[in-house]
């Protein structure tokens, strides 16, 4: 029976320094070329054996699901390199600066990540992740390559993060309400999920308001829309009339960016284009394809050979702006939108193409209402990069930065005052917690 211990900082910290593993080994493990490393031999029988292990925790999911936050210290100046040795190879210039890089790279005293063992039938696998942007999956079998395992490259790494475990778990089972409690109250913000009302966000950071040019026709687009009524559908749709609204599309979206500093060249008509051709032509720049030569623009039958993928997105937004046969009324244009982040520049869209006249519909119309009125929630996530509106509840979400990174200095995300503020006013999930069997 093990030892029943307090747990804390020091007591993880200790756990990790008995095994030689610290933070970097564990970025090292995530910055394979892909993000599984397969197993076998020897490594396979540390698996197999960690995940026994893990069945003295009580199941908490599917495929024997099992897992729990660690709390990893970084490396020391000495186990981060040879500060003499990488003065004399001029690296450095002196220890001091070697110094001011070690601190640059390991700000945060402690890492926290989360392991999760899982098994199938024969297939194994523990997965290690911060939530954020390292992840990799120790597993009997690849989903990526049909080659033999080769982990010759990461055996030291994984027998530290092996033997590390084998004595995390003895502490979470002799203590595992200690230890639920000392997640519970250190894991950082950072690496939970939240929510925060929208109105209350937008008074910390007024900056994420979404702000639109025309608020009161924006509006009243998304309210149509969300009672499905809109102009006059078209009986027909070509690739000729469809060019007209992408291009008042996208004229929006690249103005858009173009007011937030991104550099991009103005398009001008050619004079020598007949006018009722400018459009298709607009369209053959943007999206590099003679639709004159592959199809018919006036065609039915040929728009629906025409219609196939990404033939709508705006650059690669994700935003798209499709033709949709609604039977029997006729054809509406949609603007499909998926990313959170572009909520206000999907708005924008909408709007003008409404301004236009168009026969419109808007997906999620609700959802972006609530958004530009201030009604919905701000999810906080650990990673929002490529966040899908359709992958939580709330239409916006916000990764929060670490704290260290905070400042009232003017170039800094956040000052330490609206970092406080938002994680005071923020609902935040329960951490999952463990058992013992």
């Amino acid at each position: 029976m093990y030892e029943r211990k307090i747990i804390d900082r020091r007591l993880l910290a200790d756990l990790a320094k008995e095994v030689g593993l610290n933070a970097s080994h564990l970025e090292a493990l995530g910055e394979s070329r892909q993000w599984e490393i397969a197993v076998d031999g020897d490594m396979l029988e540390r698996l197999v054996d960690i995940q026994h292990r893990f069945e003295r925790l009580a199941a908490m999911g599917d495929d024997e699901y099992r897992g729990f936050y660690i709390e990893v210290p970084r490396p020391t100046p000495e186990e981060w390199g040879d500060v003499e040795e990488l003065i004399a190879f001029g690296e450095y210039d002196s220890r001091e600066a070697f110094l001011a890089d070690w601190l640059a790279f390991n700000p945060m005293e402690t890492r926290w990540f989360h392991v999760a063992s899982n098994r199938y039938v024969d297939s194994r696998s523990i997965r290690v992740t911060d939530r954020k942007r390292i992840s990799f999956i120790i597993t009997n079998d690849s989903k990526c390559t049909d080659a033999e395992p080769d982990n010759t490259w990461c055996r030291e790494n994984l027998t530290r993060l092996f033997n590390y475990l084998q004595r995390m778990i003895d502490v979470v089972v002799s203590n595992s309400d200690g230890f639920n409690d000392y997640v519970a109250h250190n894991l950082p913000y950072q690496q939970r999920t939240g929510r925060i009302a929208q109105k209350v966000f937008n008074r910390i950071v007024p900056n994420f308001k979404i702000e639109v040019e025309d608020r009161e026709m924006a509006i009243k687009a998304l309210e149509e829309s969300v009672h499905w009524h809109s102009a006059p559908l078209l009986e027909t749709m070509t690739i000729r009339k469809y060019c007209t609204y992408y291009r008042i599309a996208n004229e929006v979206y690249e103005a858009y960016h173009r007011k937030r500093g991104f550099r991009g060249r103005i398009y001008t008509d050619p004079q020598d284009v007949p006018e009722e051709l400018r459009d298709v032509v607009y369209y053959k720049r943007k999206k590099f394809g003679d639709v004159m030569e592959m199809y018919d623009i006036d065609s039915p039958e040929d728009f629906m050979r025409f219609a196939t993928d990404h033939y709508g997105e705006l650059g690669l937004s994700r935003l798209n702006i499709l033709a949709s046969n609604v039977q029997p009324q006729g054809w509406k244009i949609v603007v499909s939108n998926s990313y959170s982040s572009n909520v206000g520049l999907a708005i924008e869209v909408a709007t003008a193409l409404y301004k236009a006249g168009t026969p419109l519909l808007i997906y999620d119309a609700e959802k972006l209402l609530k958004i530009l009125l201030e009604e919905d929630y701000v999810r906080l996530l650990p990673d929002s990069f490529h966040n899908y509106m359709g992958y939580q509840e709330e239409g916006t979400v916000y990764e929060l930065p670490w704290k260290y990174e905070c400042s009232d200095d003017s170039n800094s995300v956040l000052t330490k005052e609206q970092y406080q503020a938002i994680v005071s006013n923020v609902e935040w999930q329960e951490v999952e917690k463990l058992r013992a069997t």
